[in-house]
């Protein structure tokens, strides 16, 4: 028998709410807890980045796991070894679970370059800026980030048998947290700091059409000098081909508080452009209304049509 934990009693409650057929009330509360005004201001609380700090900065499903493992190689000039990205990543912002703390030197003791990976989904204003760190952000289609949400965070959050995609895409556009309109006040967020020197804005989609040029770009802001076997070594182990093969490498922290459906792999297809498998044009143009709609109350004149629309879905 399982011995009883804090989260008992909110597993329980979860598995009465699916039977209810509560499951979109199931993803809003745990998206409301994960990503309260208090949680994200308690996150990086205190710390103040280093010169040994390369932070990428992304939203949920926009290619995080791939930045970090670039960004990781990079650091170690492309013989990065690990059991899993998180026992040598800081996670500051992770409820509970696997990531160790900032403070843990693990994260860059083997480090031959000194530098060490920092992982956040946190808008910029909950992330302490410094001049001696850097950061890496990955801008992605948000109708893409739907999509590859619903494949992988619908069966952690436990609702992969009870949530069909259009009632998850419903969820997407309506909820503050977590949605169409978080995506904007990240995507905004970093976009403002693209012409800051420790800053690099990168997007998914430039990243799958030149993976070289996206490794180059990231080991130039890190100011790391590759050799040619160096450099090959970083652009194969960043490939999709690699990280599918070592996906147990990038497994899912799971939620202690959800019996998941089933754990979901983290690297997928890494794809741009592929929406349309789980949607239709109409669906997906809610998803393009609703961020235009967001960026144009703000007066924003970040380039979403020329990105994420004329590209096609």
């Amino acid at each position: 028998m399982q011995t009883p934990d804090r989260y008992t009693p909110i597993r329980f409650a979860h598995g009465v709410a699916k039977r209810l057929g509560l499951s979109r009330k199931i993803v809003e509360l745990a998206n409301a807890s994960l990503r309260s005004e208090r949680s994200m201001r308690a996150a990086f609380a205190g710390y103040t980045p280093t010169e040994r700090d390369v932070v990428v900065a992304t939203f949920v499903k926009s290619g995080t796991n791939w930045a970090m493992q670039i960004c990781q190689q990079v650091a170690h000039r492309g013989a990065a070894e690990f059991e899993h990205i998180h026992d040598v990543v800081p996670w500051p912002d992770n409820m509970d679970g696997r990531p160790i703390g900032l403070d843990d030197p693990a994260s860059w003791r083997d480090s031959p370059t000194g530098l060490r990976v920092i992982k956040t989904h946190l808008a910029e204003a909950y992330v302490p800026r410094s001049d001696a760190a850097r950061y890496v952000v990955v801008l992605r289609n948000p109708k893409e980030v739907v999509v590859s949400s619903y494949y992988f965070l619908a069966p952690l959050l436990g609702v992969a048998d009870t949530l069909d995609p259009a009632d998850w895409l419903d969820v997407f556009l309506a909820r503050r947290v977590g949605g169409v309109e978080a995506w904007v006040d990240h995507t905004l967020s970093w976009w403002a700091l693209r012409d800051a020197p420790d800053v690099l804005v990168l997007f998914f989609a430039d990243m799958k059409r030149d993976l070289p040029g996206a490794v180059d770009r990231i080991a130039a802001h890190l100011a790391v000098s590759l050799s040619s076997d160096e450099r090959d070594a970083v652009i194969e182990r960043s490939g999709l081909g690699w990280m599918k093969a070592n996906n147990d490498k990038f497994a899912p922290v799971p939620m202690p508080f959800v019996q998941p459906t089933h754990l979901p792999d983290m690297v997928r297809r890494g794809a741009s452009g592929g929406s349309a498998e789980l949607y239709t044009r109409e669906q997906l143009a809610r998803v393009d209304a609703l961020a235009l709609a967001s960026l144009a109350r703000r007066g924003s004149p970040f380039p979403y049509a020329t990105r994420f629309i004329q590209d096609g879905p």
